[in-house]
């Protein structure tokens, strides 16, 4: 983990609402694993004052860049958005547990549900570049066409991608999950392993899905968060196993966590 303060490069306006931000950062660009996350203070002010977290979209040890997508929510992530090449930003990353790579000879499902696609991009690359072959599937769900973000950085990576919207705008229309579903619906004869990050619904459904259909399931989820290291208690989760813990942290056990270590019964909404 580092704490520096690395220079916005370049800024790129992806939809509405999404800002794609490339940062100049050799250590975490070297360091950094495919789910991951940044803690990135909003202003040198007290106001914001608590740090924002955001997912590393993708980055290049060998040239030290590192790519933030940014959708905006409210104040904190507005300020960050509207960075221009130049300005710098304290942050504190490497953090939190990433993806656990696919053995080769897998089937993988990547599902996506609008600001989530960022951290499956950066797992996307890290599963083509690996030892041996993987058949990689990319489900991107949204609304409308318009906040499909970043799209071809995620169906460039992958053997087949999918959009899915809500309104049919676009693609299949309908839920992500439900796209999920009905490819899950085909045999396979070997291992098969779903990745998803999106906001809390889509990711219930698909690790029900995953649960029903016996396929390995690895959720990356988006929650507030105080401190980014696992002190304030902020970003809990409940466990599935209380006799263990109680309750996971997201910053620190996480954001990555096996669906079935989470208890998605009493998950807040």
């Amino acid at each position: 983990m580092f704490n520096l303060t690395p220079t916005v490069v370049s800024r790129e306006q992806v939809t509405p609402v999404h800002v794609r931000l490339r940062l100049s950062a050799p250590e975490i660009a070297l360091a950094a694993l495919p789910g991951q996350f940044l803690h990135l203070r909003v202003s040198a002010a007290c106001d914001p004052l608590l740090r924002r977290p955001f997912s590393i979209m993708l980055t290049e040890p060998a040239t030290g860049l590192i790519d933030l997508l940014v959708q905006v929510v409210g104040r904190g992530s507005e300020a960050v958005a509207a960075a221009m090449p130049g300005q710098s930003f304290d942050i504190i990353g490497p953090l939190g547990h990433g993806f656990p790579l696919a053995p080769s000879g897998s089937q993988v499902f990547l599902v996506a549900g609008g600001v989530g696609v960022a951290p499956l991009i950066g797992l996307a690359e890290a599963l083509a570049e690996a030892p041996g072959e993987r058949e990689i599937f990319s489900l991107f769900g949204a609304r409308t066409e318009s906040l499909l973000c970043c799209w071809l950085e995620l169906a460039e990576r992958c053997v087949e991608f999918t959009a899915v919207t809500e309104d049919g705008s676009i693609g299949e229309t309908g839920l992500v999950s439900e796209a999920l579903a009905r490819r899950l619906q085909a045999p396979f004869p070997g291992k098969r392993v779903i990745y998803a990050c999106g906001p809390m619904p889509m990711l219930t459904a698909i690790a029900a899905i995953g649960r029903e259909a016996d396929v390995e399931t690895y959720v990356s989820l988006e929650r507030w968060m105080g401190c980014g290291v696992g002190a304030c208690l902020g970003c809990v989760v409940p466990a599935a196993a209380p006799s263990v813990e109680r309750y996971l942290r997201v910053c620190k056990d996480g954001p990555v966590f096996p669906a079935t270590a989470l208890d998605w019964e009493a998950m807040p909404r």
